[in-house]
């Protein structure tokens, strides 16, 4: 078993002490801070290892960003419609007077299609009148033709006291 697990073999005496932070005495503070203070600052690295500061790593991140969106044109323009930063564009807000115009000639075209619809509704409406009206017409008409029949007219003057003659009428000459 210790050939395989080495770390086994040895005793606890030859184990290494852990590390402890220790405090440090008034003389070493002295000397570490003697030690900073004499030290020039040294200018920061420019290499590919070097240390950036928060506002580098930014500004890298937006050029990378920038060098994607250039390289793929749809996933950025999806990506500038979703975020909004399509809107603030200066060739989008040189396009403003335009959008209105459409935007007004919308509104137009879409009022225009409520007033037809009214109209429509106004003439189906006077149509069903005429057609109530020409139907009422038909309607007297033949009760008038009705009342008009030699039977009917006898029975009505009837009620009245007249009778119709039985003889043919007599024509008298103008001479007599």
């Amino acid at each position: 078993m210790k050939k395989w697990f080495p770390f086994l073999n040895r005793a606890k005496s030859e184990r290494p002490a852990p590390r402890k932070n220790r405090t440090l005495t008034d003389a070493e503070v002295l000397a570490r801070q003697a030690q900073t203070d004499a030290a020039e600052p040294r200018p920061a690295p420019k290499g590919p290892n070097h240390l950036r500061t928060s506002e580098e790593n930014r500004a890298k991140q937006r050029e990378r960003r920038e060098e994607r969106r250039k390289n793929n044109q749809i996933g950025g323009l999806i990506r500038e419609v979703i975020s909004g930063e399509i809107l603030a564009r200066e060739a989008l807000v040189r396009q403003v007077p335009f959008l209105i115009y459409v935007c007004f000639l919308t509104l137009l075209y879409v009022a225009l299609g409520y007033q037809t619809e009214r109209i429509l509704r106004q003439k189906q409406h006077v149509q069903d009148k005429l057609e109530e009206a020409v139907s009422e017409e038909k309607t007297l008409r033949a009760e008038f033709e009705s009342e008009l029949q030699q039977s009917k007219l006898q029975q009505s003057t009837a009620a009245l006291g007249l009778e119709q003659p039985t003889e043919p009428p007599t024509l008298i000459s103008a001479a007599e």
